[in-house]
């Protein structure tokens, strides 16, 4: 077993004492408890490129044209004449 001595700031002093009155744990508890749970969403992100995109930046890419959001105005019009043909 190894030992550690850490130092928390007061907010994360107050969160591990949250942690530990809402799960009932003593402090050696709530932050194995904390390491395991970091340790299976790492270990999820590895295996699961779904989840690893899910907790990226990532917000979306699609195929168009360079200058769509230059000429996104312009394209309206035509927006417009095409849904209601495709409508019917």
């Amino acid at each position: 077993m190894k030992n550690f001595d850490i130092q928390l700031d007061e907010e994360y002093a107050q969160k591990l004492a949250y942690i530990q009155q809402e799960a009932d744990q003593d402090t050696v508890e709530a932050i194995k408890s904390s390491i395991e749970l970091r340790y299976q969403q790492l270990q999820q992100q590895k295996t699961d490129p779904l989840a690893k995109l899910k907790q990226s930046k990532f917000i979306g890419c699609f195929k168009g044209e360079t200058d769509l959001a230059a000429n996104s105005e312009a394209s309206r019009p035509l927006a417009k004449t095409i849904i209601p043909i495709m409508e019917n």
